[in-house]
């Protein structure tokens, strides 16, 4: 059954939203997100927001840029994203507290997708192009690089997630009908996802004592793609018959489990930004605008989705929309991460 979002949670909205939409001192978190802006030369600038406002551009404004993944670690601030060298190659790159850190050479294509931090280990997972102009499938830890693929056939890794001594690493890799699978790696070990569909893709990964959870999605017999989230191993399937959808980013609090994405329903309507949250589906943000929906957290009662609508920078607390970017440029935002800042009894 769809509903909308801003029905399902009105009263909580009303109980829980104050004059300002960000989480403030007393609040107990700072939310961060990350993404890019088009500056007036028309270079995409890696950017961080907090609490609503811009807290840092990340490159130089020179070449394009782009900020995919946030995480928070005590007081530093982890970004993955690529910047462009002069000569027009994407090298990626960790950005720590601002401080860029090249992780790939600058001879190939390269771009970090997802960054974690558990335990003051660094995990960034990614993809390089070789020689061959094939990509590989990467993960970053530390000092330390590690191929997920041979790179005998296309891989990308699009997201980690560590939880007690397991890495796990959501993406895709093509077999050898050239069709792109999503894959799940498990402390390097890959595990295959596709229930033998015509394609699939793994998008973001979340691990808890319960088990491990993938969204992506799968295509069905006419090609259209089929919102999925994997709860180990066995997919459930969350868009309706005869849409064309993708599930982008997956959090799991307590008993519920929180999906973004996107559904179209034909090729003439604006397709709809989604979170599925257990067996619902809700539609987020203005229907006669074109909204995306990229990376979900939920802290508490508060569920925070990012994305752009209309290629405006928004981030969406419990329904209702914050700009991002008042300026008139194209701006995007890519993931959001919420940090406890103050205990419950200051």
């Amino acid at each position: 059954m769809k509903k909308n979002l801003s029905y399902l949670i009105a009263a909580s909205v009303i109980a829980l939203m104050s004059p300002l939409m960000f989480c403030k001192k007393k609040h107990l978190c700072d939310v961060y997100i990350v993404g890019e802006e088009m500056n007036f030369d028309g270079i995409n600038v890696a950017t961080v927001w907090k609490n609503g406002e811009v807290h840092e551009r990340l490159s130089d404004e020179k070449y394009m840029a782009s900020a995919y993944s946030v995480f928070v670690y005590g007081e530093d601030i982890y970004v993955a994203g690529y910047e462009e060298n002069e000569d027009e190659i994407k090298v990626a790159t960790l950005w720590k507290n601002s401080n860029a850190i090249r992780l790939s050479n600058d001879s190939y294509d390269a771009c970090a997708r997802s960054v974690f931090v558990s335990d003051s280990n660094v995990y960034v997972a990614g993809f390089e192009y070789n020689a061959e102009g094939i990509s590989v499938a990467k993960l970053w830890i530390n000092d330390e690089v590690y191929n997920l693929s041979n790179g005998e056939l296309p891989a990308q890794a699009n997201s980690v997630f560590v939880w007690g001594n397991d890495i796990h690493v959501a993406g895709t890799e093509s077999n050898a009908k050239n069709m792109e699978t999503a894959v799940l790696w498990i402390n390097g070990t890959d595990h295959s996802l596709s229930s033998g569909r015509e394609g699939s893709c793994a998008t973001s990964v979340f691990a808890d004592d319960d088990g491990i959870y993938v969204a992506g999605f799968e295509k069905d017999e006419y090609g259209a793609g089929v919102a999925t989230v994997w709860i180990n191993g066995n997919p459930l399937y969350l868009s309706e018959e005869g849409t064309d959808a993708t599930a982008d980013s997956i959090f799991v609090s307590g008993a519920n489990t929180y999906v973004v994405g996107l559904e179209a329903y034909d090729d003439t309507s604006l397709p709809k930004a989604k979170l599925w949250t257990n067996n619902s589906a809700y539609t987020i943000g203005d229907i006669k605008l074109r909204t995306f929906l990229y990376s979900i957290f939920v802290f508490g009662n508060d569920v925070y989705t990012v994305g752009h609508e209309n290629n405006v920078a928004t981030m969406w607390k419990n329904g209702k929309a914050k700009n991002l970017s008042p300026k008139k440029g194209i701006a995007y935002a890519n993931s959001v991460f919420v940090a406890k800042t103050y205990d419950d009894d200051n």
